[in-house]
């Protein structure tokens, strides 16, 4: 089936994609979402994204592939913005992680084999997972918010209070600050 037909109940769910937006603009409280609300949204609207991906190319000049002509329509929206939000809810899912490596960094931080070690364990996610967290600055240190850059949110101004995001904020820090200096970094970086 092309990507491009459309659905014969598309009515019903192009409405289900409205109240769904309409849900999650209430869902921000004193200009902050959380990341618990964001998570619940998403569970919610899980089916509705599953529909949302598979007929993102409606419309499409380019039968079954994205183009301009789709990237206003609601299921193209509905699922790109789905998808940058659960992106960040994932990352978040480290927050318990983060915490507990802290701890053993505290424990390492003055022993260099240990620290290198500790960096060479947590790589991938200081040095790739995370680095866009850093680089792209999510984090207002004098705003004491974190707003995720995703060009798909910016009319949604999502912000979230960076005490929510307390752990993997530190981390970054920490990881960043040795990991750039500690020659395991490779040179072609």
């Amino acid at each position: 089936m092309s990507t491009s037909t459309l659905h014969p109940h598309r009515d019903q769910y192009l409405k289900e994609i409205e109240k769904a937006f309409e849900v999650l603009s209430r869902l921000k409280k004193n200009k902050f979402y959380s990341v618990a609300k964001i998570t619940w949204w998403i569970l919610r609207y899980e089916d509705l994204y599953d529909y949302s991906y598979s007929h993102r190319h409606v419309n499409s000049c380019i039968d079954g592939m994205g183009c301009c002509c789709t990237d206003k329509n609601p299921e193209m929206k509905f699922s790109s913005r789905y998808s940058s939000l659960k992106e960040i809810v994932d990352l978040h899912r480290h927050e318990k992680y983060f915490r507990e490596e802290l701890k053993v960094f505290e424990s390492v931080k003055n022993d260099y084999p240990a620290l290198m070690q500790w960096l060479k364990k947590n790589e991938t996610l200081g040095a790739e997972d995370f680095l866009l967290f850093w680089i792209e600055e999510w984090y207002s240190e004098e705003k004491h918010l974190i707003t995720p850059y995703k060009f798909n949110l910016q009319d949604l101004d999502v912000k979230f209070k960076a005490e929510e995001w307390e752990n993997t904020i530190k981390f970054c820090e920490v990881f960043n600050e040795r990991y750039w200096n500690s020659g395991l970094c490779p040179e072609e970086i």
